[in-house]
């Protein structure tokens, strides 16, 4: 899977799980099923912010070794 699709995708999940968090009714809720779906909201939006960091972090790396990598190979080719 392509991972700028899946950069996109984590980060549509994660407005949606933090706009169910806060909706008033899970919001203020104490007890019950609402607190419930609250608490999946909040703590599942907090969960997919860190893979989405940690996703976006590893996919810049990769693109800077890659980058470099094709530099390299270039200057050495480029060298009678």
């Amino acid at each position: 899977m392509n991972r700028y699709k899946l950069l996109t995708g984590l980060f549509v999940l994660d407005v949606m799980l933090f706009a169910l968090a806060g909706v008033p009714a899970f919001k203020h809720a104490h007890h019950g099923i609402k607190w419930i779906v609250g608490g999946v909201g909040w703590f599942g939006g907090l969960a997919c912010t860190l893979i989405l960091i940690a996703l976006a972090l590893a996919t810049l790396v990769q693109h800077a070794r890659t980058r470099r990598t094709r530099t390299i190979w270039l200057t050495r080719r480029s060298r009678p």
